[in-house]
């Protein structure tokens, strides 16, 4: 199954309250696993932070087996948007700014060190 087609059809049954937007044109591929194929989603916060979202395909399985994993599929996207809004704005900034064994305020910025 191609990306597309498995994100159109992800998208189709994610629960109406779930607001996700399909992403693609990856050319690296983030897979730590090979023989694997991700699909990448975004959801974004009102403060303007953007979380990527993915889910894993083997390339090994057939339509039907893919299509048959729909819906833990779906479980698993709407448990890492239901993460990600669960942080508040300020656990967004640190991701934005990253974060390195302590808050951004005890490790610095760059241009401060």
């Amino acid at each position: 199954m191609e990306e597309r087609e498995l994100q159109r059809v992800i998208l189709s049954e994610l629960p109406e309250k779930v607001n996700l937007r399909p992403l693609s044109g990856f050319k690296l591929n983030f897979s730590a696993n090979l023989g694997f194929q991700k699909v990448y989603f975004s959801a974004k916060c009102d403060c303007e932070t953007a979380a990527l979202l993915s889910v894993e395909v083997s390339n090994n399985k057939s339509d039907r087996e893919i299509l048959d994993a729909i819906p833990s599929l779906v479980e698993r996207l709407v448990s890492q948007e239901r993460s990600f809004r669960g942080m508040d704005c300020s656990m967004h900034g640190m991701m934005r700014k990253g974060f390195i064994g302590g808050s951004q305020d005890e490790v610095g910025s760059p241009e401060e060190n």
